[in-house]
């Protein structure tokens, strides 16, 4: 078939051996998986109906909005963004202009790393204290009266636990800020009822990537409750054009079937994520790893946190881990969602947990681990 095909189907073999542990990927039912080759991969939509032959397409396109807006109890929903980073930039661009404010959580705590300055916007960052992984409140607000930022972006990267929106709220009421909600990480907890809910505590806009703990096609999604928010995005997302022309309908479509199926089993997946990044967390902690934020209970994400001393440390783990067929990312970030849509459980995480500390702690010959690993997944393809 070629060298792609080839190259391709040695990635997929791949890994199928290995446990997939980085927290911002997941793996789509195949019934989902499926509608990315449809038809809808060569066709065309546009806000202005200039096209012929939607005569489905014009349904797929609102039976998704209504499905999404049913699933996080919004009143509108805007599922045009190609990816989380395009949802981040249409909310800037929506609700900010050059010069103002935009407040964050810097990158050295574990936020997104968004260049501002090359938008026009100056970046204030939120007080963040690294000990519980988390936004210092009562300095925030205090920095939030002060410096009056147009908008106030709550979520991160490395998210650990739920942000104080509804504690912040009156604050960046009282100068007028919008509040959006970055859940690329979360979304799927948030869509399951756990972790927390941004849009009832306080928040604007919620938006995100729609392949992290949600387990979609790649893309991005903005959901909310207020027409002005909505008419102010769609004067980036719509037309004329800003931001996106073809919205890529075989992912719209692929996104609309995996929430209805997550509608079904969203709230038991979530519950059984975070339990799964619990269970895994202890057992390493247990086993002797430095796991962040031991007292207040490791996460209540999918993600658990084993702190490095340089970027250096974290790619050696990164590879030893690897050898061994496990993957994870150089900040040693660890998420169970992957996991958790192959069907395992607490007692599948004990059996995780004991692979990592054999390469990490026990020396023994990642070649041995691999062996053993190729053999534990393949239970569960």
């Amino acid at each position: 078939m070629g060298k792609i095909f080839d190259l391709v189907e040695k990635h997929t073999s791949y890994r199928k051996e290995t446990i997939n542990l980085i927290p911002s990927e997941n793996i789509m039912t195949e019934s989902s998986r499926r509608l990315l080759c449809s038809d809808l991969v060569h066709r065309y939509e546009n806000p202005l109906k200039v096209y012929g032959g939607t005569k489905y397409i014009d349904e797929i396109v609102e039976e998704t909005r209504r499905i999404a807006k049913k699933v996080f109890e919004a009143k509108f929903a805007l599922i045009e963004p190609l990816g989380g980073n395009i949802a981040v930039l249409a909310v800037i661009l929506a609700f900010t202009n050059i010069g103002d404010k935009v407040m964050l959580v810097s990158s050295d705590d574990g936020g997104y790393p968004i260049n501002l300055e090359k938008l026009g916007r100056k970046p204030i960052y939120f007080p963040f204290t690294k000990s519980k992984m988390n936004i210092e409140v009562e300095k925030a607000g205090k920095l939030i009266l002060k410096e009056k930022p147009k908008l106030i972006i709550f979520g991160q990267s490395l998210f650990l636990f739920p942000h104080p929106v509804k504690e912040l709220s009156e604050t960046a009421e009282k100068i007028g800020a919008t509040m959006a909600y970055d859940g690329s990480h979360v979304l799927g907890l948030i869509a399951g009822g756990v972790f927390q809910d941004p849009l009832r505590e306080g928040a604007h806009v919620l938006l995100g990537s729609t392949h992290k703990t949600f387990p979609g096609p790649q893309g991005g999604i903005i959901v909310g409750n207020g027409e002005e928010e909505e008419k102010k995005l769609l004067e980036v997302l719509g037309f004329p054009i800003v931001l996106v022309d073809n919205p890529h309908l075989h992912r719209i479509a692929a996104l609309g079937a995996t929430l209805e199926e997550y509608e079904k089993y969203g709230p038991k997946y979530a519950k059984q994520v975070v339990k799964n990044a619990k269970t895994l967390a202890k057992e390493l902690y247990d086993g002797g790893l430095n796991i962040a934020c031991a007292e207040l209970g490791f996460t209540e994400s999918h993600q658990i946190y084993l702190p490095t001393k340089s970027i250096e440390e974290g790619r050696k783990i990164c590879n030893t881990l690897e050898k061994a067929g496990i993957i994870v990312d150089i900040m040693v970030r660890l998420g169970t969602q992957e996991v958790t849509m192959m069907g395992m459980k607490e007692k599948e995480m004990k059996k995780i947990a004991n692979f990592i500390l054999m390469a990490l702690t026990a020396n023994k010959p990642p070649e041995t681990i691999k062996l053993e690993v190729k053999n534990f997944v393949a239970k569960f393809r």
